[in-house]
């Protein structure tokens, strides 16, 4: 029963609020309607551009071209979408015409920047190293919305032939950058082989015999330096020991011949007369005074003598006669004694002898004059051998000195051999590390060369178009169904809410019963209401002028979808297949 009255209720509440239904229901969808079809027609035209891969095999050519297509992708957006190049396309197509009075140009690039889209297409991949699962771009959609189809095609195409010339022209300068790079870092690396080859030369000349690998040569060469030292040193012993015994036998022998006595054989030369003669003076003079007779004629031959010969020196007579009295005195002195006569008569004779010697000479010189002037063969011929082994054993030492400073030469350059090898490894080092990395260089700028080749040649990695830009038949957006859709909905809220509302602000009684619940009052009867036959007319009238109205705004707004949306046909069948 509760049930049969709440529908009751509802059908009243129908009833009663219908025209606030239907005014508000109306209203919204004529206003849903008049934004539908008010909105202007947006057309979208959209363009598919391939990546595709590099025509010849990576294992034979290695690309410059390192970064990832997304990458690419958003560099070369920037350069394209730049302000220059859009104020470029505004020009040429006289785009926003009708905003140019109402925007900045900021603001109209901001918008323009909006209605070009770019969608990447990825596919999935198996990474051939890692075997693991990632995903590639391999092409993207670029896309410009804008009121005139034509222009919008347009519009598209010219953005897609800047992002392909774009990316040709980035490739191009990567790669040439990429080779100028390596050129200028192979003429560095140049200049570095040539400075260290030049300070390895220069370090080569500055120690000879002191580099690695010259240990063994140094050795070898102490080692026969050392066999001539010890050869020199022989030889030094060996003619040591000859000086020693040619010594030996020249201090048996006098230098100097003994002088002719009285009692001997004449001498036929008048200079030897001359010597022995005064030798005779001396001795009488030792023995006689000088005013003796014998003394006086000694001294007259020996002035004559002197007249027929000259001066001459009778010092080395004078010495060896002096020589031989002392040998005389010191047997005499053994023999018969310091006192006696003859020992006495002997000791006078070399007093004034040596008193005479003194007088020319200093004890000092007695023997240099009797070595310096020899007259004994035998002497003089020790003497010479004396010399001769005196000259070799001076040219020995000499090259035992030469020796000794070559070995230690030698020697110190083994000891600085570690410091100078040192040395030497870290300039070769230097120097292979330099080649190494000259090779290296060297090859990659081959490298990039190709691949340079082939970047201008366009056989690498480019943009290729497969689907240009089309003329779009419909528009993209508004779209007018779904806003009129929506109206409906929005409609029949809002009418329920508006009808909702006036009821739950009308207090007015319409039943007895609600009259029996304000007042607790019995109701005994209720008259119903007695419409005349003019009020029919007049609610036939409304009826029918509303069912009218209905009917011209449903074909106004099926022609409307016909000519702006799609024609009537095509939206039936779609509805059609859906419904299926």
């Amino acid at each position: 029963m509760e049930s049969q009255i709440e529908l009751r209720d509802l059908k009243d509440f129908f009833r009663r609020r219908k025209k606030s239904l239907y005014f508000s229901f109306i209203t919204v969808i004529l206003f849903s309607g008049m934004i539908a079809f008010i909105l202007p027609s947006i057309y979208l035209s959209e363009s598919t551009i391939l990546v595709e891969g590099q025509q010849i095999p990576r294992e034979f050519v290695k690309s410059t071209i390192t970064n990832y297509i997304g990458e690419r992708l958003k560099i070369i957006s920037q350069k394209v979408l730049s302000r220059s190049n859009l104020m470029d396309i505004i020009k040429n197509f006289n785009l926003y015409s009708n905003l140019k009075d109402k925007y900045t140009t900021e603001q109209i690039l901001k918008k323009m920047k909006k209605d070009i889209k770019l969608e990447t297409i990825d596919a999935p991949i198996r990474d051939k190293r890692t075997g693991r699962r990632s995903s590639a771009t391999i092409a993207f959609k670029l896309s410009f919305q804008g009121s005139d189809p034509a222009v919008v095609q347009k519009i598209t195409n010219v953005l897609a032939s800047l992002y392909i010339q774009e990316d040709i022209k980035n490739r191009e300068k990567l790669a040439l950058v990429t080779t100028d790079f390596l050129e200028k870092e192979l003429k560095e690396l140049e200049k570095q082989i040539l400075f260290l080859e030049n300070k390895i030369s220069q370090f080569k000349k500055e120690h000879i015999g002191v580099l690695p690998g010259s240990t063994n040569v140094n050795m070898q060469a102490i080692s026969r330096l050392e066999r001539d030292i010890d050869r020199i040193n022989t030889d030094l012993r060996n003619q040591k020991e000859r000086k020693n015994f040619l010594k030996g036998q020249i201090a048996s022998v006098e230098p100097l011949l003994p002088v002719m006595t009285d009692e001997g054989k004449m001498a036929t030369n008048p200079k030897t007369r001359l010597k022995r003669l005064r030798l005779k003076l001396l001795t009488l003079q030792s023995t006689l005074t000088p005013n003796h007779p014998d003394v006086k004629k000694l001294k007259k031959v020996i002035k004559e003598l002197e007249v027929q010969v000259g001066t001459t020196d009778d010092s080395v007579a004078k010495i060896k006669k002096l020589k031989d009295l002392k040998g005389e005195l010191a047997v005499l002195s053994g023999k018969l004694g310091q006192k006696h006569p003859d020992t006495i008569r002997l000791t006078r004779e070399i007093e004034t002898l040596s008193a005479e010697v003194d007088k020319l000479f200093t004890q000092k010189r007695l023997t240099d004059i009797s070595e310096d002037k020899p007259d004994n063969p035998t002497y003089i011929y020790l003497m010479t051998q004396i010399t001769s082994t005196d000259i070799a054993i001076k040219s020995l030492m000499i090259e035992k000195s030469r020796i000794q400073n070559k070995l230690k030469d030698y020697q110190r350059k083994i000891e600085n051999a570690p410091i100078v090898e040192r040395e030497y490894n870290d300039l070769t080092r230097d120097y292979e590390t330099a080649k190494g990395k000259y090779k290296d260089i060297n090859n990659k700028l081959m490298e990039a060369r190709i691949a340079r080749g082939m970047e201008v040649s366009q056989r690498g990695e480019r943009f290729t178009i497969i689907e240009p830009a089309y003329l779009p038949q419909k528009p993209y957006k508004p779209n007018r169904m779904a806003i009129m859709l929506l109206g409906f909905v929005l409609a029949a809220a809002v009418s329920l809410g508006f009808a909702a509302t006036r009821e739950a602000l009308d207090h007015t009684v319409r039943t007895a019963d609600h009259l029996n619940k304000i007042t607790g009052l019995p109701v005994f009867s209720v008259i119903p209401l007695m419409e005349t036959d003019s009020e029919k007319r007049i609610r036939i009238t409304k009826r029918v002028s509303f069912i009218l109205i209905l009917i011209v705004i449903l074909a106004t707004a099926l022609v409307l979808v016909d000519r702006l949306v799609m024609p009537l046909d095509i939206l039936w069948l779609n509805i059609y297949r859906r419904l299926l």
